[in-house]
């Protein structure tokens, strides 16, 4: 126990109960923290944060030492499920007591809705891991994941891929929101990213992640001119890579999937190479994607480019648990 613990507990506070203006010092360090761990511009995240702050629009609650700022958390609710988007504390408070208080007073607040019934969290800096984790009494299923980073610098080594004519490679565009909905829908019944988010589950839903990926900031800022479909000769689409620039020097893969028919002919590996050669083209250095530890063949894929894992998370859901 610290000593500035010793002389106080900090105390939650409701996010409508702040001006926007006392979130700045938190939001400063954890932008420092994004770029420094994981080479990712935050500033576009935290600039919504501060929007919706300032209209008293943010659903969450902060840690305050004192009239000091030193953590928060926040969701959103879609449907029946609530979505913890952000968790964060400042380094010197950071702690398995502090970060259960900010998750149960959330968790809390979201039981209270009666037709939330699920919950998924994927907190990028929580130093808890799921062992130590029970806010509100609950605890949660946990699906250890990976952060990798692959240099552009060898991507002139690994040549274009011609193995399967049955498909063409084409730019990705908003006509292809539909079927690559459908397509994530199909790929991932059954899969265990289907369990960290139930969007995978319908076509429905998987056109609301589509939707976030390209209008809004939090896995970047979307690159159209890096993303690529797979495409059969009727025109279906069989396989999509989207990606996003996370910061001035490096870009993300927010999306690779391929239907089950044409996996194992080299589509994958090449729609891979596509938006990491687009990326590297536009002044990207590095890449960036998430991986689940448990998706073992598409991790071997990610390595055959250079990904190495350098940052260890968990994906959080709380399921099923509600009375």
């Amino acid at each position: 126990m610290t000593s500035r613990e010793q002389v106080r507990a900090p105390r939650l506070a409701a996010l409508r109960e702040l001006a926007a203006s006392e979130l700045l010092p938190l939001l400063a360090e954890e932008k420092a923290r994004w770029l420094a761990l994981l080479h990712w511009d935050f500033t576009a995240s935290a600039d919504l944060v501060l929007r919706y702050a300032a209209m008293q629009a943010l659903e969450g609650f902060a840690l305050l030492d004192g009239s000091e700022v030193v953590g928060y958390v926040y969701w959103v609710g879609e449907e029946h499920k609530g979505l913890i988007g952000d968790l964060y504390l400042r380094g010197a408070w950071r702690s398995p007591s502090s970060e259960n208080a900010l998750l149960g007073a959330a968790l809390g607040e979201l039981r209270r809705n009666p037709w939330i019934r699920r919950v998924e969290a994927q907190l990028m800096h929580l130093g808890a891991r799921s062992g130590q984790l029970a806010p509100a009494g609950l605890r949660p299923h946990a699906y250890p994941r990976h952060f990798m980073l692959a240099p552009l610098s060898g991507l002139h080594a690994l040549r274009p891929w011609d193995a399967d004519p049955g498909l063409r490679i084409e730019p990705w565009t908003m006509r292809w929101l539909d079927e690559s909905a459908d397509l994530i829908a199909a790929v991932y019944s059954g899969h265990v990213d289907s369990e960290i988010n139930d969007q995978y589950h319908s076509a429905r839903g998987a056109r609301r992640f589509l939707q976030n990926i390209v209008q809004f900031p939090g896995c970047g800022h979307f690159a159209a001119d890096a993303s690529w479909v797979a495409v059969d000769p009727s025109g279906r689409a069989q396989g999509l890579c989207l990606s996003s620039r996370v910061a001035a020097r490096t870009g993300h893969i927010a999306q690779i999937c391929l239907a089950p028919e044409h996996q194992g002919r080299g589509a994958g590996y090449e729609l891979l190479r596509r938006g990491m050669a687009s990326l590297a083209a536009s002044g990207a250095d590095e890449v960036s994607l998430t991986a689940t530890a448990a998706n073992h063949h598409a991790i071997r894929l990610y390595e055959r480019f250079g990904f190495r894992a350098v940052y260890q998370f968990e994906a959080l859901v709380w399921d099923r648990l509600w009375p």
